[in-house]
């Protein structure tokens, strides 16, 4: 029977307390003072003492959306484990080609190409494309971009969701967004904390709750919206806007 390899001890550069961990260990966890430091390896497989990243431009904040927390990673990371509740997370890209069900937690962008499906009710990601279909609930700390021609049974929450002009798609379940974008056709239930936008050729479907609405010419808006007038400067951008354009802020309007 072979013998397990022993530990070593390391030591925080932030606090001076020692642990033991694996002789090669790359990165690590004070379980002392919580702080996050890396190795660096000598030619000689007896580890080092530690070098502890202080500069700022060195270290990135990632935000755990599991437990609310977030915690300082080095930016040439491909993953990190969140300190406070355990949870892993990707930060790289990743695509989808095929039929997947699996939680997806990632900082990069998540690509679902024309014949994939991703189903699960845990997707994180830090900007999305979507080509084929996805159910369960969808955020993304950026942007969401809708190139897809199936229907979704899904909910999605994104800083920002652009419709692209080959798009036909509908969602079963409410889309939360900051803009809305719209080139392609989409149906669905809109709430929108920012400007609906329905461009030239696009077309929306949807019972829409916004804090504004702008339909261009040759696009078209079917359905109900809900605009929040009470806005201080909507007076403003509604003189500002250009004649071939629409600005809805009734309180409740049939649209064209």
């Amino acid at each position: 029977m072979s013998r397990l390899r022993q530990k070593a001890h390391f030591e925080c550069p932030a606090c001076g307390s020692s642990q033991l961990e694996p002789p090669h260990l790359i990165s690590t966890y004070c379980r002392s003072c919580g702080e996050y430091y890396e190795v660096r390896t000598a030619e000689s497989p007896k580890p080092v003492r530690f070098r502890f990243f202080s500069s700022a431009g060195e270290m990135a904040d990632v935000f755990c959306h599991r437990c609310g927390k977030s915690h300082p990673v080095a930016r040439h990371a491909s993953n990190t484990l969140c300190p406070w509740c355990n949870a892993a997370i990707e930060l790289g890209d990743m695509e989808i080609v095929s039929a997947t069900s699996r939680p997806v937690d990632i900082r990069g962008k998540l690509l679902v190409g024309a014949a994939g499906c991703l189903s699960s009710s845990w997707i994180i990601c830090g900007s999305a494309r979507i080509e084929g279909c996805i159910i369960g609930v969808l955020k993304s700390e950026g942007e969401i971009r809708l190139a897809t021609r199936r229907a979704c049974a899904c909910q999605i929450t994104a800083q920002s969701i652009f419709v692209e002009k080959n798009a036909r798609t509908g969602f079963a379940h409410p889309i939360k967004t900051g803009h809305l974008e719209v080139r392609g056709h989409l149906s669905g239930v809109i709430h929108c904390r920012g400007i609906v936008h329905v461009r030239r050729g696009g077309r929306l479907e949807a019972e829409v709750y916004a804090r504004s609405v702008r339909v261009e010419k040759g696009g078209a808006l079917l359905g109900t919206c809900h605009v929040d007038g009470s806005q201080p400067d909507e007076a403003v951008k509604r003189n500002s806007q250009p004649p071939g354009d629409r600005v809805f802020t009734g309180q409740l309007l049939q649209a064209c």
